[in-house]
Formats: C-alpha cells, sequence, structure tokens
C-alpha cells in the first residue's frame, strides 16, 4: 500500500514547478515533475520553454545531475506523459527506460494515447487523479484550448466605486489617469507574466495607448513576452502608438476582419506588426478561436467597455480580476457596455482567490460556475508541437505495446491486473468554469 499523503506531498511540489511555467510554454503545457523515492527527492524539473525539453526529461536529468539512480522510484507528474513523437522524443519511452516501480499522474491528457497499458506491461504501477483538482486549474487554458478550441478567457478591468472604468466620453481611464493605486498597478503587471496573451481593441488604443508589457518581462522561447493583440475590423492602428514603440520589448498581434485589403495589411507587416484575418472581427467567437489556432492556452482581455461586453455576452470569459479603486467619477463609462446585468447574466460567478487588499484598491479574482464540458475532438488541433506525432521518427526506447488507450489504469481506486495499485479517496466535486 502506499502513503496517499505522501503521494499528495510529492505532487503539490510537481504543482508548484507547472505554476512557474505558465505564460512560458504555450502552445505547450507547464507540466511539473518530481522524481521521488522513500520519501527522498532524487530529481524534478518542468517544461520551461516550448520546443524543449519536457518536465519528465529533465527531472531524470536531475536525477543524474545529483547522482541519483531513479530505479525503483516514483515519478509524480502533472498531466500524463507524452506518447508520440514531436519536437521531442515522447516523453513515456525516458520513463519506461528509467526503470521506474510508479508513475503517478494528477491527470491525463485529453489527446495522447493513456500510457497505462505499455507502463503496466513493464511492471510499472500507473496512478492517475492524484491533486486532479489543482492540476486542472493549473494546465485549464491548455484544457480549453484543446477540448474547446478556444482558450482559458480571463476578463480584466479596474473600475471606480460608482463603477465605472472611465470619466465620460471615453472607453478607457485615459494616459495617465489611473484608478488603481501604484501598488496594485504593479501587482497587476505582475500578473500579466501568467498569460500567453493579452488583447485589448482598437478603441483602447485610442483612448489610453497603451504599453501592455509585463513588467518584470519573461520570456517565450527567444522572444519576450506575452504577446500583445489588438483586434480592429479595420485594422486601425497608429505608427506613432507606444505598442508599435514598444515592440522589441514584446510582440504584437492585430486581428482584424478579412475585408481589409492586403495594402494595409502589408503597412502593419512592415512596421513589425504581426496580423491575422478573421472573417468578421467584432465576433469575439472569432477571435477567440484565432487565438487558439496560434497556440494561446490562456489569454487577458484587458479591453474597453465594449470589448467586455461582447465577451460576457457571448459566454466566453472563464474568469474575472477585478480591481476596485477608493475614488469615483461621479459619472462616466459603465464597466460594461449594456450595464452590469451582463456580467451577473455571464455567471454565477465565485472567488477563485481570496480577496487581495493594497492601499487604495481591492482585487478580486472569480471564476465562472458552469458544468464541465468536454468537447471530443474532431479536427488536428492547431499549433500543438508537443502533441503532433510524427509516424517516421524512429524510438531509441523499447517500443510501445499495441493497444494501449483504455487498459491497465489506475484511477481513483480501479485496480489493474499484475500491477500495484491502491485505493484512493472519492474526490469530491469537479472543477467548474475551466
Amino acid at each position: 500500500m502506499f502513503d496517499e499523503a505522501e503521494d499528495e506531498r510529492w505532487m503539490v511540489r510537481a504543482l508548484g514547478l507547472a505554476s512557474l511555467s505558465q505564460g512560458r510554454t504555450w502552445p505547450n503545457p507547464g507540466v511539473g515533475c518530481v522524481i521521488a523515492k522513500d520519501g527522498v527527492l532524487l530529481g524534478q524539473g518542468r517544461h520551461e520553454v516550448c520546443g524543449q525539453q519536457h518536465a519528465e526529461v529533465r527531472a531524470l536529468a536531475d536525477c543524474r545531475r545529483r547522482g541519483n539512480n531513479p530505479a525503483g522510484a516514483t515519478a509524480y507528474i502533472t498531466l500524463a506523459p507524452c506518447t508520440r513523437h514531436g519536437r521531442q522524443p515522447p516523453c513515456l519511452l525516458e520513463l519506461i527506460s528509467s526503470r521506474l516501480a510508479r508513475v503517478v499522474v494528477a491527470i491525463p491528457d485529453p489527446i495522447q494515447e493513456d500510457p497505462a497499458a505499455a507502463l503496466n506491461a513493464l511492471g510499472i504501477a500507473y496512478e492517475v487523479g492524484c491533486l486532479s483538482h489543482a492540476a486542472t486549474h493549473i494546465h485549464g487554458g491548455f484544457l480549453s484550448r484543446v477540448r474547446l478550441g478556444r482558450p482559458r478567457i480571463t476578463g480584466k478591468w479596474a473600475m471606480t466605486l460608482d463603477g465605472c472604468i472611465a470619466p465620460g466620453g471615453g472607453d478607457g481611464a485615459g494616459p495617465g489617469r489611473w484608478i488603481s493605486s501604484p501598488e496594485a498597478l504593479a501587482f497587476s503587471r505582475r500578473r500579466r507574466r501568467a498569460f500567453d496573451a493579452i488583447v485589448i481593441g482598437s478603441g483602447t488604443v485610442v483612448a489610453d495607448d497603451p504599453q501592455l508589457l509585463a513588467q518584470p518581462p519573461r520570456r517565450h522561447g527567444e522572444q519576450i513576452g506575452p504577446l500583445r493583440v489588438v483586434v480592429s475590423a479595420g485594422a486601425t492602428l497608429a505608427s506613432s502608438c507606444r505598442l508599435v514603440a514598444t515592440l522589441s520589448a514584446a510582440p504584437l498581434l492585430v486581428i482584424h476582419s478579412a475585408s481589409v485589403s492586403e495594402r494595409r495589411r502589408g503597412d502593419l507587416r512592415r512596421l513589425g506588426v504581426q496580423v491575422r484575418a478573421v472573417p468578421d472581427a467584432h465576433d469575439p467567437v472569432q477571435v477567440a478561436r484565432a487565438l487558439a489556432e496560434i497556440g494561446c492556452n490562456d489569454v487577458l482581455v484587458e479591453g474597453g467597455a465594449h470589448m467586455h461586453g461582447a465577451f460576457l455576452r457571448a459566454g466566453l470569459y472563464d474568469r474575472l480580476e477585478l480591481y476596485m479603486g477608493l475614488s469615483t467619477f461621479g459619472g462616466g463609462v459603465p464597466v460594461v457596455a449594456g450595464g452590469a446585468g451582463v456580467v451577473a447574466a455571464a455567471g454565477p460567478w465565485v472567488e477563485e482567490t481570496p480577496l487581495r487588499e493594497f492601499p487604495g484598491t481591492v482585487a478580486l479574482r472569480l471564476r465562472r460556475v458552469i458544468p464541465a464540458v468536454e468537447v471530443p475532438l474532431t479536427t488536428p488541433v492547431p499549433g500543438l508541437e508537443r502533441r503532433a506525432p510524427v509516424p517516421s521518427a524512429k524510438p531509441t526506447a523499447p517500443a510501445l505495446p499495441p493497444g494501449s488507450r483504455g487498459s491497465g489504469r489506475s484511477v481513483r481506486g480501479q485496480e489493474s491486473p499484475g500491477t500495484a495499485t491502491r485505493r484512493r479517496k472519492p474526490p469530491g466535486p469537479r472543477p467548474t468554469g475551466r
């Protein structure tokens, strides 16, 4: 029998590693892996940059660096190991060749083969479900993209006590006029590091002239991120705006309607701006799909009242990050075009993290309560480096047995024949709103 508390202790460590990779690995999930034996840490690793080694390989390399032999140990992984060749070989082969005794996974990968049969055939126990709630939260953006065809989307705004995001006559607070305190502003800019892309509309560019930079910056491969996205049906973007002036600090993408001329697209490209067409850029569903197609898992929308209203009415906001300043405008632009009822109708909303207080500002982070819905994939997932199969690739470790899907896996107490398994306590309610 295995100690469930001990398993959870190591999985918490793996989840902590995974959280460090948020916003850094898209389109891949930022997986964490810990290898332990007899209560002792042997090695650990996380997927740090798309195209580089995955968490399991890094953890095994860390074992060797420390002079530890992983044979007979347990690997704790936040997402089931990949079973196909992409830019990296399948992590499953690395786990098998290391002669581990057990592999404990928090949640399965919905677009990979089940590795249970391959592991069980070699006497390696495989279990799924350890701290699955926490893993579903951390990998929620990846899961949303591959199941629903859109990123996990968070709406963010700052508002006054009288429910305004801007004084009268504008869609934003205006350059240099802040609702939040300096401390809250600094925190919100650090929070940008956890997202793959930050989205605004062309109206916010005109009203606020933002930079949309994370502070301090973080890297996504060779680029500094996150990706900044302007949704503009007519592809209008002034060459003098601060988004263009800071292209060396972070990439910029304009999503526009298909009716835009190639000449206008070329003008933006010559500025160094990326462009992407959708049939109608006024439709937030098409915008969300376009972001998924380029591989974005977690997206932060910082637009104005009209953009927030459109995304809320379309049911696309999974989470909200709200900063309430202790001031009033005495009338102005409401948070959402259409009124506060649009926010309520898109819910219900529940607290995701405890309220955070800053001098002159309070911050709320909410998640939407909706039934968990999984949409089976019917087409290949665009932009998925880690999961793309390459049939011609030659494995260097033992080949996987055929028929590996759906057999030989221990899930929440279901025992697999011929392997060392244990019964887990029944899980609580499945997380919702992801």
